[in-house]
Parts: structure tokens; C-alpha cells; sequence
């Protein structure tokens, strides 16, 4: 006989008679069945295939080296161990998968050939009959190249079994070994500067049968450092002029280790500073050694590097090097390197569909500062793009102004080719900038599915964009979307509601910021844009509300740097009308802020206007897809209504029947990422936010409130529903919590609950959030797999207003909302934490993430139950590791977060 959810948990007893969880015995079922699994995987691939004198790689070991990190010494080396299973010894189960398919690989591959082989011949045939710009030869070569693609990915790496879930087996042998060690001597004589190193193997293959350990011994030696540098060429003045100038910025350096890669590092930095300073035909081929003519035993170029210096007080510490100068070569027939200036710079503009249209000069603007325009077909303002050229009639050549420029013309978006055409003869740059504009009218559209809340729901995306619209670069584009989908929101977790989305957004981008001064002119090399816009939003909410609102908003933004961005909303207006709504709804609103105190009543008002300014700055240099140390940081700041602080609102009749929010809000977050391995990661974030009315009222709009928990804050929390404080998220009248489970409530002389009832969004003005997640590769599977795993810490708190009268003697339903209050003296011991595991799937493109989490501490888990006797007793189970359970009405079940991209 089987229990419904909300009874109590099933049992069984053993052979003793003892109680047992159904879930522990499949806990243990599943157990026995893993290592079922093991074993017989490791049966099936026990029998080894070798070559004479190879074994299977165990182990790599370095011995010896002291400074140089045996990290840096295994990236050297191809051959890498198989993985082991949680690092145990012998658990080399992705080499068991890839030996498990040998023998199906084996049965299919003169299959996989034959259809190869014939999908050539069939192609060969076709295609000598089809005319080769037609159609159906494009088809018919597409259709080929896939299906190569496909047989030879079978061919070379296996079965989908094999690809998928193994590894093959990675093998060692006396000539490998001989040939790392001779690897790993370069590499700290050359990249290291340990001239005098020594480097030895031993190879074990006594401790496993048919594997083999690998010991690479280093011996270091004492390092050859520079003594002193000199690299100035003593015979060009103009060049040495520059190398003086910029001494502190070379890569070679008093007390360094001597290093071959400095040196080519230096030879880079010397190219482009020259290139820089208007040596147009310079490059590094002139700093690398040749045979000098008619004497082939003497080189000439490069640095004169004496290696040979002896120091006796310090011989036994280091060894001394010199740096003795820089040999410089020339072109043929010269004795000095030439500067170059730019003489003319031009600027045509191509025609799209017919290149051959030659650009010809309009009589009204063909010059404008010294550059010519021409124009086949289309006109840009000249003005305009002056302020994106860098090269100037005139000035010395710099190559990272002409970089620069390339740059700039390419993040217009309006340009498809673009081309610097330079003529250097008579001892002058004649520079042409040739373009091809990109389509004057384009459409795109794409469909999807949202993960709102863990549920998915489709949308599509409309936009149509015209270039150039006021022949001055501007962008015009008009956005439409729908989206469908389920959520959890005002009611529970179990309680679903269907929402409808509509917008439609039209905006104008300008290519520079649109404000009064000459100092906006020193913005236009910083990708400025100034963006001004206006949309309409309707959302259907069913069975609660119908809203619909109108926005304007002008904004600018710019970039100072690589990885700095500005972004400041000058004014951003919204008008928002609740055309709809249910009494059920607004009894819920009411309820909530009589027994919590929510303010969220005062967001669902009829009419509401809100009309604010913000300034954000952001600074990223973590890269995709490189595995670096890299820091994240974001400051946000916004005023709402205050410049309606300027007027008498009183007498604005287009304000009389809204309802005006006047707030602040400050929010800040940082982030730092640090490479453990080659495909890991640890990732530290935090995140701090407050916002508050001031205008003695307690209203803020809706989407201005802090929240916590859900797929990017405190993963072992609902979203949107963590906290507030220690205040319990579901309370009855008199201020006891709610349970998902009977007792739904507190019951007398009963101290075994199930989870809270999580009904209700928790609206926060303070918002304390910290992560901390471990991120690692697991293998490939139709992309990457990745794990994590994470420590959430935080919470969210209301501001005490003037409202609210506090005392120690607070009790029921009061005592609930001070604890929901943010409080400098109790607020730390309120913070929870949540940890867990997570799954990414990668594909490049997109990333699905799964993330399972539970609670360690929840700060309002702790509660006085009467008992049938007339006293309290007090219920703390605040630290709810110990009662993690896989069912859902437990007080700690696993939460499973679904999202796209990673977390943060």
C-alpha cells in the first residue's frame, strides 16, 4: 500500500526487523549497480594491446626543480595520463569506455570505408555532369563534404560510444621519455634562463603490470641572469632617440632571468614602437640575424648577448649575462630607415551591387579637413566620419592609428569591406580608405524558448533596421517580440499561471554623443553611441493582472578602454496603466501587506509613472575561452522622480491621477576568476545592492526590489524567494509559519515539519550576496561537459520605515516583520547558505546549465512549539545539512535551477 505525498514517508523492514527509508535502499541499489558497472567495464578492458617496448602512461612525476612549477613543466608534454575516477588509482574508467567499443570500431570500419568510397565516386560522377556554380553542384558539395566529415570523424576517433564517453589509451615508451626530457631541458634552458640545466628519466614499470610511471629528473643549475642591458644600436641616432625614451617599458631588464622568449618579446615591442613613430616599412625581420655579403662566417642584426662574463662572488649563485647593444639591418641600398607622412588621404565609398561603379567627388562636399570624399551611389555625412578617421593628411604615420581606424569604420555597422590602400613612393603615404556599404534595409528574426523560473517558454524576435537613415550614419531599427510562457510568481512554487508578453520598440542609434560642449569631441575614438527610443509593453498574466505601459529613453554610451564601458541614461520615462485585475490578485496584495508587510501593493497600483536616471561602469577582461586570472566589476546607480524634484507635480494635470515613485538605488558587484588547472577554474563573486523611497513612502516599483535565490543568487533557494532576514517566507495571522505539508502550521506537541511554503516573492531594499564555485571539464558529449561546484552565501532584508515601531516585546505577526528588517547588530548571523553541484553542457554557442542545491543554513529555521504541558520549546534547525532528503516536502530537498550561460 503506497502513501500520497503529504503522509509519511514509506517504510519497509528488513531481515532484523529494523525500519528502513525507501530511499535508502535504492541509494544502496543504485550503489551496488555502479559498481557492477565498474567491474565489468574493467573486465572488459583488462586484456591490454601493446607494442614492443610501450606501456600504458600511469603517471608523470618531476623531481628536482624548485623554481620552475611542475604545472608549467606538464604543459610541455603531449602524452597525457587517462583520467582516473575521483583521482583513485587504476580507475581509468574513460579508457575502459574507449576499449569497450574496440570491438564494434573493428566490426564497422571496412563498412565505414566502403561508404566512404563510394560517396566519392557518387560525388565525382554528379559533379562532372552539373555546372559548377549551379545550384545543385553547391548542394551536392555541401552534401559531400558533411558526409566526409562524418566517416572520417569515425574513422579517426572511433565510435559514438568511443568518442562520446572514452579516452584512449595513452601509451610511453624509452624514446618518448628520452624525447620529454630533451623537451623539458630546452624549455628551461631557452624560455627559463637555467642554461646549465640537466634533465634525466627513470622509467618504472614494476608497480603496475603492462603500465608504466615516468620520473623526469630535473636538475636546475644556477639560473644566468642579466647583468646589464644595453639596447641602443650606437650607430642611428633617430632610433636610439626612441629606445632611450622608452627604456622602462623593455622586456629585458637589470636582475631578470636571461630568457630567448624575452628577447623575441622585445624584438615585438621595438617593431611596434618604431612602426608607431612612422618607420612605415619597418619590421622585425630587420632585427633578426643574416650573413653579411662576401663574408658568410660574420652575422649581422639581433641583440650582441655575451654569455660568456665571469664574476667570481656570485658564480656560485648565478651566472652573469650582458646585453651588449642592437645590431639594426637595412633595406638594400640604404643606410638609415625612413619616417613616413601622410601626404593625401582619400575616402571612397564603393557601390554594393555594381563594383565597377567608379566613386566620383560630390561638387557640394568633396573635401572636407584636408580628406576627399567620393561617393558611387550612397552619402555619409563627412563630417560624421571625419570623426572616426585617425590618419590625417600631414601627420606621421602611426600604425595604431590606422588600427584604430579600421576599428572604428568596422563597429559602425555599416561598412561590409573595408581597405587601406598606401602609396609610398616620392618618400610620402598617398592613403585611399576604400569601402563597401553594408545593405541599406535588413530583417532578422529568431525563434527560442526562455527558462523563466525552471519552465520554458517560446518567443520570437523581430527587427528591421535601416542604415544610414539621415545619411549620417544613424541606425534606425523597429523590435518586436512575443513570448509565451509558465511561471511561478505571487502564489507557490506548485501554483503556475501563464503569461503573455507583447513589445514593440523602435530606436534611433547615433554614431557619437548627442549632448551640448566641445568636450564630447574627445569621446569620439571611444565607440560612443547615444541611443533614443520609445516602446510599447502589454503582459497578460493570467488569472491575475493585464498591464500595458509606454517607455522613452535616452541614453549614451561609450568605451574608455578594452575592457571599460560607460553607460549612462540621461532620462528613461515609463508610464505604466494595470488595465486589469482580479479581485483574488488584490486580495493577495492586501493580505500580504498586513501579514508581511510586502510593499508590493504600492507596484500594482492603477496608474503609475516612473521616471528615472542612472550611470553604470563596467570592467571585464575575462575573455572567452581562455582560462585566466580575470576580474569582473560592475558600480550601478539610479535616482528615480528626481527630476520631478524640479517641477510642482501638483501642477502637472498629466501627473494628477498617477502615482509618482521618487527612490534611489545603488548596486555593486564584483567578480574574480582564477585558473587552478588547464580546464578549470575558481569563481568568486559578490554582489551588494540597497534601494529606498524618499519621499516618506514606502512605494518603489516593482522591478526596482532586490530578490534572492534561483538560478544566479542562492541556488538552494526558489527563486525569488530567499528570506527576508530571519523573518519566515509564509506566516499566518499570528506570525507562525506555513508548512507545504500537514501540520501545515504550528501544531501542539509536534516538532517533525516538512518544508516552508515558499508562496510568496520576497522583496528586499538590501540585497548581501557572495559565490564561490569551482568549475571543471568532465569530457565531450555533442559539445563540452563541464561540473561545478558552488558555496552560496547572503540574503535580502527590508529597510525599517517610519511606519514601523519595534520593541523586544514584539510578538506573532510583528515579531516576523522585525525580523525581516535589515539590522547592523543581528544581520551577519542572518546571512544563509546554500551549496550544491552543477552540470553545463556546452555547445559554444549556448550553454544549458543544471544546477542542484541545498541548504546549510537557513537563519529562520528556528521556531517555538507549545507542547500539551503549557511551555515553549524551541525548534532550531537553522543548520538543515543533516536533513537533506530527496523529498520534496522535506525541510531540505534539492532545488534544481535550469538557465542558459554560466551563473555569473
Amino acid at each position: 500500500m503506497m502513501n500520497d505525498e503529504s503522509g509519511p514517508p514509506v517504510r519497509i523492514n528488513d531481515k532484523s526487523g529494523s525500519p528502513v527509508r525507501m530511499n535508502v535502499i535504492i541509494q544502496r541499489l543504485l550503489f551496488l549497480g555502479s559498481i557492477w558497472a565498474l567491474l565489468w567495464l574493467a573486465g572488459c578492458s583488462s586484456k591490454i594491446t601493446t607494442r614492443t617496448g610501450e606501456y600504458l602512461l600511469n603517471n608523470q612525476i618531476f623531481r628536482g626543480n624548485e623554481q620552475v612549477k611542475n604545472d608549467e613543466l606538464q604543459l610541455l608534454l603531449p602524452e597525457k595520463p587517462n583520467k582516473k575516477l575521483f583521482g583513485i588509482p587504476g580507475l581509468t574508467v574513460t579508457r575502459w569506455f574507449y576499449q569497450g567499443g574496440l570491438p564494434r570500431y573493428y566490426r564497422q570500419l571496412p563498412v565505414w570505408q566502403a561508404n566512404l568510397d563510394s560517396s566519392t565516386v557518387h560525388y565525382q560522377r554528379m559533379s562532372s555532369v552539373l555546372p559548377p556554380d549551379s545550384r545543385f553542384a553547391q548542394k551536392l558539395r555541401r552534401k559531400y563534404n558533411k558526409t566526409v566529415q562524418k566517416y572520417r570523424n569515425k574513422l579517426e576517433n572511433g565510435t559514438w560510444w568511443m568518442r562520446t564517453f572514452g579516452d584512449a589509451p595513452v601509451y610511453i615508451s624509452e624514446a618518448i621519455a628520452r624525447r620529454n626530457a630533451l623537451k623539458i631541458r630546452n624549455y628551461l634552458v631557452i624560455n627559463q634562463g637555467y642554461r646549465a640545466a640537466k634533465v634525466g628519466y627513470e622509467l618504472d614499470t614494476l608497480q603496475v603490470r603492462g603500465q608504466a610511471t615516468v620520473r623526469y629528473l630535473i636538475s636546475e643549475g644556477v639560473p644566468y641572469k642579466l647583468r646589464s642591458v644595453d639596447i641602443l644600436t650606437h650607430k642611428d641616432p633617430a632610433l636610439d632617440t626612441l629606445l632611450k625614451n622608452t627604456l622602462l617599458q623593455s622586456k629585458l631588464q637589470t636582475g631578470d632571468n636571461f630568457q630567448n622568449g624575452k628577447v623575441e618579446l622585445e624584438t615585438v615591442r621595438i617593431e611596434q614602437l618604431l612602426r608607431n613613430n612612422g618607420y612605415f616599412g619597418f619590421s622585425r625581420q630587420f632585427l633578426s640575424p643574416r650573413t653579411v655579403e662576401n663574408r658568410p662566417n660574420l652575422r649581422n642584426g639581433g641583440f650582441l648577448i655575451d654569455t660568456s662574463v665571469v664574476v667570481p662572488t656570485t658564480d656560485s649563485l648565478f651566472r652573469s649575462v650582458d646585453i651588449l647593444g642592437l645590431q639594426v639591418n637595412y633595406p638594400k641600398g640604404q643606410n638609415q630607415h625612413q619616417t613616413y607622412r601622410f601626404s593625401t588621404v582619400g575616402f571612397e565609398v564603393s557601390s554594393l551591387n555594381n563594383p565597377a561603379l567608379v566613386a566620383q567627388p560630390l561638387p557640394d562636399s568633396s573635401q572636407y579637413r584636408g580628406i576627399n570624399y567620393r561617393f558611387a551611389e550612397r552619402y555619409y555625412a563627412p563630417k560624421v566620419l571625419d570623426t572616426k578617421l585617425l590618419i590625417r593628411p600631414g601627420a606621421l604615420f602611426r600604425q595604431e592609428n590606422l588600427d584604430e581606424t579600421y576599428r572604428q569604420l568596422s563597429l559602425l555597422d555599416q561598412f561590409r569591406f573595408i581597405n587601406v590602400d598606401t602609396d609610398t613612393s616620392g618618400g610620402v603615404i598617398k592613403a585611399v580608405i576604400r569601402v563597401v556599404p553594408q545593405d541599406k534595409y535588413q530583417t532578422t528574426f529568431e525563434t527560442g524558448a526562455n527558462v523563466i523560473y525552471n519552465f520554458p517558454g517560446p518567443f520570437a524576435n523581430g527587427t528591421f533596421r535601416i542604415r544610414n537613415v539621415f545619411r549620417s550614419l544613424e541606425n534606425f531599427e523597429i523590435a518586436g517580440r512575443v513570448a509565451y510562457d509558465l511561471q511561478t510568481g505571487f502564489g507557490g512554487p506548485q501554483d503556475f499561471f501563464r503569461t503573455l508578453e507583447l513589445g514593440l520598440n523602435a530606436s534611433l542609434v547615433f554614431p557619437r554623443i548627442l549632448f551640448p560642449g566641445k568636450w564630447v569631441n574627445k569621446l569620439n575614438t571611444k565607440v560612443p553611441r547615444s541611443i533614443v527610443s520609445v516602446g510599447y509593453n502589454y503582459i497578460n498574466r493570467l488569472p491575475f493582472f493585464t498591464r500595458a505601459g509606454f517607455r522613452a529613453n535616452l541614453s549614451y554610451s561609450w568605451r574608455r578602454s578594452q575592457f571599460e564601458f560607460f553607460n549612462v541614461t540621461a532620462l528613461d520615462l515609463n508610464v505604466v496603466q494595470t488595465l486589469d485585475k482580479s479581485q483574488e490578485f488584490q486580495k493577495l496584495l492586501d493580505d500580504l501587506f498586513d501579514q508581511t508587510g510586502s510593499p508590493l501593493k504600492f507596484s500594482f497600483l492603477d496608474r503609475t509613472f516612473v521616471s528615472s536616471s542612472s550611470a553604470s561602469y563596467f570592467f571585464n577582461n575575462d575573455i572567452i575561452g581562455q582560462n585566466r586570472l580575470a576580474h569582473y566589476v560592475r558600480f550601478f546607480a539610479e535616482a528615480g522622480g528626481s527630476t520631478l524634484n524640479l517641477l510642482k507635480t501638483d501642477k502637472l494635470p498629466l501627473l494628477k491621477d498617477y502615482e509618482v515613485y521618487k527612490f534611489l538605488k545603488l548596486n555593486a558587484e564584483y567578480r574574480k576568476y582564477i585558473p587552478i588547472l588547464a580546464h578549470s577554474r575558481l569563481v568568486f563573486r559578490a554582489n551588494a545592492g540597497v534601494v529606498f523611497s524618499y519621499d516618506n513612502k514606502r512605494a518603489i516599483p516593482y522591478e526596482k526590489f532586490f530578490t534572492g535565490g534561483g538560478s544566479n543568487s542562492l541556488r538552494a533557494w526558489p527563486p525569488r524567494r530567499l528570506g527576508l532576514g530571519a523573518s519566515f517566507p509564509d506566516a499566518n495571522a499570528d506570525g507562525n509559519p506555513m508548512f507545504r505539508r500537514a501540520p501545515f502550521t504550528l501544531a501542539r506537541d509536534t516538532t517533525d515539519y516538512g518544508s516552508y511554503n515558499y508562496r510568496y516573492e520576497q522583496l528586499g531594499n538590501v540585497l548581501l550576496e557572495a559565490n564561490l564555485e569551482l568549475r571543471g571539464r568532465i569530457g565531450k558529449l555533442y559539445g563540452d561537459l563541464n561540473y561545478a561546484i558552488f558555496i552560496d552565501i547572503g540574503n535580502a532584508w527590508r529597510l525599517p520605515t517610519p511606519l514601523d515601531n519595534f520593541s523586544d516585546t514584539d510578538k506573532g505577526s510583528k515579531l516576523n516583520l522585525r525580523n525581516a528588517t535589515f539590522s547592523p547588530d543581528r544581520f551577519l548571523r542572518e546571512l544563509a547558505v546554500g551549496t550544491g553541484v552543477g552540470l553545463r553542457w556546452d555547445f559554444s554557442y549556448f550553454i544549458f546549465r543544471f544546477d542542484f542545491g541545498v541548504k546549510v543554513y537557513d537563519p529562520s529555521r528556528i521556531f517555538k512549539v507549545p507542547m500539551n504541558d503549557g511551555s515553549l520549546v524551541t525548534v532550531d534547525e537553522r543548520y538543515l545539512l543533516p536533513r537533506f532528503s530527496l523529498r520534496r516536502d522535506s525541510p531540505n530537498y534539492p532545488v534544481l535551477n535550469i538557465g542558459i550561460g554560466y551563473p555569473f
